[in-house]
């Protein structure tokens, strides 16, 4: 027979011993296209198999696995008799010699990923890997491929497996038994389950639990930088999926976790007590009562009389819980232990209940909430036991502090005693009968000053709205409320309790808040409470009926409302307005315009741009268009010249619309707003011109109109005679502008830009200008304006800046190196960690100078900031320059003028701790010892900062300390 060229191909490198990827290739191609057949492949290799040196038929076997790899998942091209035979094949070559095996149990584990196999293939498999291979004797790699194929078996064949019964799972002990790698636990953690539902163990239950609650409970702590990830929380999580796998495991199990409730150790607590709540969920009660009394004793020691972690308190707690669920059946008490158990903790709890002083009212209100979050029976007993018990113990007590610690337990209880039930049923639970006495107490604690204890009873208050409080008591408890609101002495939480009870009642029934409650806030809102009533609007929910009357109301008001009001009323606006708001925008844009015509500008004027900007935004292109063709003349030729202040309306307005102005309105408003953006002596009002100005030109399209306007404004910003201070701040928006939408000519700009850098006076204003240039911008020039705005526009500004800077800095004698530096600086922050890596040999050198104390401090703190970013993405590629880094820090740590350069510089010495061990420990003794003097620093946040640093520097290389 003649051999296929691509099966010779395969051989000659075989017998050459060269690399075979590309001949594998090839031949998969070939089966897969059904040019040849694996039967083929297997006879023309013969030679190879059946060779007398082992080295031979492993190369050759392994190969064959490696072309079905490659076929995977459907063993394309293999049809179902060549499938049986590659089976049987491989599982022939597991009694071959013992190198063998890896390969031939590679190839098992393909064929075991495949849907395709033959009835009864799977239980060969199977069985040849229990009967050939002593699983424990192989390498880590093979064990996992053993456990791999098994848990391939089980999930597409498990009813084959089945057939074997006691014989697969006998095999799968030997095979198990006494594993050690974590990731090969990983998968027996999931293959175990499985077995113990789907299989008869007997009579090997005993032993199947054996093998995997040796390693209970888990202590494991992953190598550092493990590359293969496996946690111990993984661990854990698996092993208790194993031991809760059945029901049958009961009796081997709960003398397990008893003795690690036992122990000394916390964390073999926290974990014997996470196991028995997951198991409560597939043992049945029967096997679960004879231990209830015995963990209950665990727990009551963890929870009411030891002082433990909050992570044992509640792994504790959820225990219980889990048991009280397990013991619900059908809404009844059926089980007799439980509830003997049930009323002995209860009688407890009762008696601790009415000791408020003591440390054990709270723990003891906490199991009772444990225990009724998991039983409905449970729970109506204790509410309607110890809600009568709370309630008495608050009236008769008159200090502050236990009536607190008791209202907090009664409404937790009310709480649990409402869950589950609705207004329709809730006359079926057991604190039906209680709520017209819970009631009159929290009215009556309403009544009293003491601001916490009124909170704590409108928290109680609110677990009734629209469950257990009828039409009458809602009017009874909002008049309450709303009195409460009058009183001089209601601010700040209790305020904001009220604004969460309101919300309640105004989601369950919006016509009636409406009408009984929104209308007397509004009328309280004139009131000297003015300031808490607008504060309280903004917690309700933005409902239509309730927003409508909220905006129709303010906007009435808002002409007629004292200043120091109406920055409130307009934070309320805000929360309200949303996106179809076109009279609210043209209404607030009108007032907005007459309160300018009082002289200064507003307090509120803030405010009011930020509802425009948020309404403007939302308008179509219709009606922005239209607003402009209404309003540019009158901004130009009217409001401009009576206030300057008209600039922050228009940038909010014009600025955030979907269109702009066109042809002569364009060209009329950008040589309005020319000598506003450089000449006038007010500085906001000449950075909202430069932001409106830069908005505008990031908009218009390309062509002749944007040559033109470019054109005039490059000579505002080139004049000599002009204030460079001032002119720098256009320049810097309108590079923005165009860096933004990718302009075509923007090399031009890019280069004046870092030519600006040498200016002796403004070149670190410049480079300051680098940060607004890159950073995002919340009044213009962002999405939600409708900016032109194309991907990744920092990163490609950075890619062509940075060597036009490195350029100047290495080239020009009179170069602004402070500027220089600065420039780069102020860009890292917003620089993606990918493509800072490109440049980071050259940088990281120029950074290192910036750090220096005749530097200005912004620039120093934006470096060292700079390289704790790089710090904490990619440490190793600075770890050859921190000898030269340690030192600066240490001279700012000590020297630096400002408190917060040196909090940084000690900061970053903390953070240079994640570098490996030898690159620092030549560097310690040093560190240690010039730290001794900011421990003494003046100021308190940089001597804590010094004692972190100093602490974990002296610990480096020391046992125990990563």
């Amino acid at each position: 027979m003649v051999t296929p060229t691509s099966i010779q191909k395969l051989r000659d490198s075989l017998v050459l011993q060269e690399s075979m990827s590309e001949a594998i290739s090839i031949v998969s191609q070939s089966i897969a296209s059904k040019d040849i057949t694996v039967l083929q492949l297997v006879e023309n290799l013969q030679p190879e198999l059946l060779h007398q040196q082992a080295a031979y038929r492993c190369r050759a076997v392994s190969t064959i696995a490696s072309i079905l790899e490659q076929l995977t998942p459907d063993l394309k091209g293999i049809n179902e008799k060549e499938i049986d035979l590659i089976t049987e094949f491989f599982c022939s070559k597991l009694k071959d010699h013992h190198s063998i095996v890896p390969a031939a149990l590679h190839g098992l584990h393909i064929l075991s990923s495949a849907s395709r196999l033959s009835p009864g293939l799977a239980r060969s498999i199977a069985q040849a890997i229990f009967q050939d291979v002593h699983c424990q004797s192989q390498l880590q790699h093979d064990r996992r491929t053993i456990y791999k194929t098994i848990k391939n078996l089980l999930a597409l064949h498990i009813g084959e497996l089945q057939v074997l019964g006691q014989d697969f799972v006998f095999g799968l002990i030997q095979a198990a038994d006494q594993e050690r790698d974590p990731r090969n636990l990983l998968i027996l953690f999931s293959i175990f389950p499985v077995v113990a539902r789907y299989f008869r163990l007997e009579p090997f239950t005993e032993e199947f639990f054996e093998v995997f609650s040796c390693y209970f409970p888990i202590d494991f702590t992953p190598p550092a930088n493990d590359p293969y990830g496996v946690t111990k929380d993984q661990l854990c999580e698996g092993l208790r999926q194993c031991l809760a796998s059945s029901a049958h495991f009961a009796e081997y199990c709960m003398p397990l976790l008893q003795e690690k409730l036992e122990s000394d150790l916390v964390s073999a607590k926290i974990e014997a007590l996470k196991t028995l709540e997951l198991c409560c969920l597939s043992y049945p009660p029967t096997q679960l009562e004879k231990w209830i009394d015995t963990f209950w004793k665990c727990i009551r020691r963890e929870v009411l009389i030891n002082v433990n972690t909050e992570e044992l308190e509640h792994a504790s707690l959820d225990a219980l819980a889990a048991l009280s669920r397990a013991f619900a059946t059908n809404g009844e008490f059926n089980n007799l232990a439980f509830t003997k158990l049930l009323k002995e903790i209860l009688s407890e709890c009762q008696g601790h209940l009415c000791e408020p002083e003591r440390r054990l009212m709270t723990p003891s209100s906490y199991v009772l909430l444990a225990i009724c979050s998991g039983n409905a029976p449970a729970c109506a007993l204790i509410v309607s036991q110890v809600i009568p018990l709370l309630t008495e113990q608050c009236r008769i007590r008159s200090q502050s502090a236990p009536r607190q610690f008791i209202l907090n337990c009664l409404n937790k209880l009310v709480q649990a005693g409402l869950y589950g039930f609705t207004e329709i049923d809730v006359a079926q639970s057991g604190i039906y009968p209680l709520i017209p006495a819970l009631l009159e107490l929290y009215l009556e604690v309403l009544k009293e000053d003491d601001a916490l204890l009124r909170s704590l009873s409108l928290q109680g208050l609110g677990h009734f709205v629209g469950i257990g409080m009828n039409h009458e008591d809602l009017e009874k408890v909002n008049q309450s409320l709303l009195g409460l609101l009058q009183q001089p002495l209601t601010t700040g939480h209790t305020v904001e309790e009220i604004g969460l009870f309101f919300y309640k009642c105004a989601e369950q029934n919006e016509s009636w808040f409406v009408e009984q409650v929104l209308v007397k806030l509004l009328d309280m809102a004139i009131s000297d409470k003015a300031n808490e009533i607008f504060r309280l609007l903004r917690t309700l929910p933005p409902l239509p009926r309730i927003r409508a009357q909220v905006l129709s109301q303010l906007m009435a008001r808002l002409e007629q409302s004292e200043p120091e009001l109406r920055l409130e009323m307009l934070k309320a606006l805000a929360y309200f307005a949303q996106h179809d708001e076109l009279q609210m925008f043209h209404q607030l844009h009108n007032w907005a315009l007459e309160t300018l015509k009082e002289g200064d500008p507003p307090v509120s004027l803030e405010a009011t741009c930020n509802i425009l900007r948020k309404l403007a935004s939302s308008l179509s292109s219709e009606d922005a268009k239209q607003f402009i063709n209404e309003q540019i003349d009158r901004y130009i030729d009217q409001h401009l010249t009576s206030s300057a202040w008209v600039v922050p309306i228009m940038e909010a307005t014009l600025g955030s619309l979907d269109a702009i102005p066109v042809g002569q309105n364009l060209d009329k408003l950008i040589k309005t707003l020319e000598p506003l953006t450089v000449c006038h002596p007010k500085t906001d009002v000449r950075i909202s011109a430069c932001r409106l100005v830069a908005a505008l030109i990031n908009k218009i399209p390309e062509g002749h109109e944007l040559e033109s306007i470019l054109d005039s404004l490059r000579t505002k910003w080139q004049d000599p005679s002009a204030d460079r201070s001032k002119t720098v701040c256009l320049f810097v928006w309108i590079s923005k502008a165009l860096l933004m939408r990718s302009y075509s000519k923007l090399d031009q700009s890019i280069q004046e830009l870092v030519e600006s850098l040498n200016d002796p006076t403004h070149g670190y204003l410049v480079a300051e200008g680098f940060k607004t240039i890159l950073c995002e911008t919340e009044q213009c020039l962002n999405f939600d304006s409708h900016a032109n705005i194309r991907l990744m526009y920092r990163q490609r500004f950075f890619q062509e800046v940075v060597p036009r800077l490195l350029k100047l800095y290495r080239e020009s004698p009179s170069c602004n190196k402070s500027a220089c530096f600065a420039a780069i600086a102020n860009q890292l922050a917003f620089i993606p960690e990918g493509v800072l890596v490109a440049h980071i040999t050259t940088l990281i050198p120029l950074l290192i100078q910036c750090l220096n104390l005749e530097q200005p401090d912004q620039l120093i703190i934006s470096t060292i900031t700079a390289f704790m970013g790089l710090i904490s993405d990619n440490v190793s590629a600075i770890e050859e320059y921190i000898s030269s880094l340690v030192p600066r820090l240490l001279t700012l740590a000590k020297d630096g003028l400002t408190m917060e350069v040196r909090r940084l510089a000690l900061r970053c010495l903390s953070e240079l701790r994640k570098a490996q061990s030898v690159v620092l420990l030549p560097l310690r003794s040093e560190v240690i010892l010039r730290l001794i003097p900011c421990l003494d620093d003046k100021k308190r946040l940089v001597r804590r900062e010094a004692a972190v640093a100093r602490q974990k520097w002296t610990m480096l290389g020391q046992a125990g300390c990563e």
